[in-house]
């Protein structure tokens, strides 16, 4: 049969997409590059805030309403296991298939192809074990997690590497361990064997991605296990790939890794670190960590080890109960952290978290007018950073082509500081070949991004 995979979501979604691309083809079924040329589209849906869960929908709804006769429309991943009768709601879908469930999509997709007209895939009511299996109960197998990730979607030379899924903490905001379970760590050799097949393809970088990064391998018995696994990693690629860590929350992040961090060529000097809030009242009521002076000596010990790093974060504004002052501290708090990259989510209100039932929730109104302060501030402090690369030579990761209005050749790519699909980029003059690493002598900043030319 023809596949088409269309993925909503974060990067560890992509992921799961990409094991049901290599789980299909390599069953011989023939991924296309058209819902329209597809017998069967496999949407993997996000269910991670309204917004979200509301465009899982359109989708679905846009993709039923155009389905020729004989076409199958099966919805896969966060939203199909956390509001099932929603998505089956939408009339056109012809299945579901959950978070914890989606190595069995070849069975379904198979199913999908015989002339039976009735399709029942039920909702898993079991996590997955991450230890070799032989019984017939399809959990992933430390095989499974291998081979289901090897294949790449996106044409490009980075690719994500999930290294856990789900999570322990149980922040009042996030719907995520509801539908996600406790956090499973793929076992060491499982990271290595993948990432040695992902360099073996030409992959040049590794994003490694978890809901909770710096707590890997707690269940494994490991301590420090991201430390740990960094170096292993490092022992088992080539020293002119790049790694990059998504998702490290500040509590796991110990002196070991630092100094890991800092030790290896590989692993990029960015860190994607999610705060949420700087005000410890907030934080209280959102369920984390309220130390934010902790956090400012934990960023300061970064920028010791590595002067250079870039860091990231996330915040969330018009959490409930938010006051002027709280929210005043989140802005001081990004004035004195001189972050390189922020991302802000306005809040939103998810039936069954306890910050649902939370009392003063904020406005809409003032939720938005908050974002928009948030995101002009940080416009300024993302220019000011971008600014001192002015002159400087720093590496880039060439990933397109392409050409100025006038005709001028152009090239695309991004830097150590730069995480795909996420972040700003850097522009280079001429053409130059996608994958390539060139070093560039950046001539102009602006608020995300940097222009420049190879350096002689």
């Amino acid at each position: 049969m023809k596949y088409h995979i269309v993925t909503l979501g974060c990067p560890k979604n992509a992921v799961d997409s990409e094991g049901m691309d290599g789980l299909l083809s390599a069953e011989g079924h023939q991924a296309v590059t058209s819902a329209d040329e597809a017998d069967v589209i496999i949407v993997n849906t996000c269910s991670f805030i309204a917004a979200a869960r509301a465009e899982t929908l359109g989708v679905l709804q846009a993709l039923a309403e155009r389905k020729r006769p004989g076409q199958r429309l099966i919805a896969a991943g966060c939203m199909a296991q956390s509001h099932p009768a929603e998505v089956m709601g939408v009339q056109g879908v012809d299945g579901t298939v959950g978070t914890q469930q989606w190595t069995q999509i070849g069975a379904v997709v198979n199913q999908l192809a015989q002339p039976v007209i009735p399709l029942t895939v039920t909702q898993p009511t079991h996590t997955i074990p991450l230890t070799p299996t032989t019984n017939g109960d399809q959990p992933v197998s430390y095989a499974d997690w291998r081979t289901t990730q090897i294949r790449r979607t996106r044409h490009t030379p980075s690719a994500y590497l999930k290294i856990s899924d789900g999570c322990n903490l149980r922040c009042a905001f996030c719907t995520i361990p509801g539908f996600k379970g406790d956090m499973r760590s793929k076992p060491v050799g499982a990271v290595l064997a993948e990432a040695q097949e992902l360099v073996a393809q030409g992959v040049r970088e590794i994003v490694l991605v978890a809901q909770h990064l710096t707590d890997y391998g707690r269940d494994l018995g490991l301590r420090d296990g991201l430390a740990i696994l960094l170096d292993e990693l490092c022992q088992v690629t080539p020293s002119d790939i790049w790694i990059r860590l998504m998702y490290a929350y500040p509590h796991g992040i110990s002196e070991r890794l630092i100094a890991t961090m800092a030790s290896h060529p590989q692993i990029c000097h960015y860190l994607d670190m999610p705060l949420q809030h700087a005000h410890p009242a907030t934080l209280r009521r959102m369920r984390r960590p309220p130390d934010t002076d902790r956090t400012l000596r934990l960023i300061a010990e970064l920028r010791s080890a590595m002067p250079d790093i870039a860091i990231r974060s996330t915040f969330i504004v018009g959490y409930p109960g938010e006051t002027t002052a709280e929210f005043n501290a989140l802005i001081e708090f990004l004035h004195t952290a001189q972050l390189d990259r922020v991302g802000a989510f306005r809040y939103s209100r998810e039936p069954g978290t306890p910050a649902a039932e939370l009392p003063d929730q904020v406005r809409p109104h003032l939720i938005e007018r908050r974002w928009h302060e948030l995101m002009r501030v940080q416009q300024m402090i993302s220019r000011a950073r971008n600014q001192r690369w002015v002159g400087r030579t720093l590496t880039v990761l060439i990933e397109g082509n392409g050409a100025t209005d006038d005709g001028q050749p152009l090239s695309v790519g991004r830097s150590f500081r730069d995480a795909p699909e996420i972040d700003g980029q850097v522009f280079v003059w001429g053409t130059h070949p996608i994958g390539s690493m060139v070093l560039v002598r950046v001539m102009q900043a602006t608020d995300y991004d940097l222009w420049g030319e190879v350096a002689a």
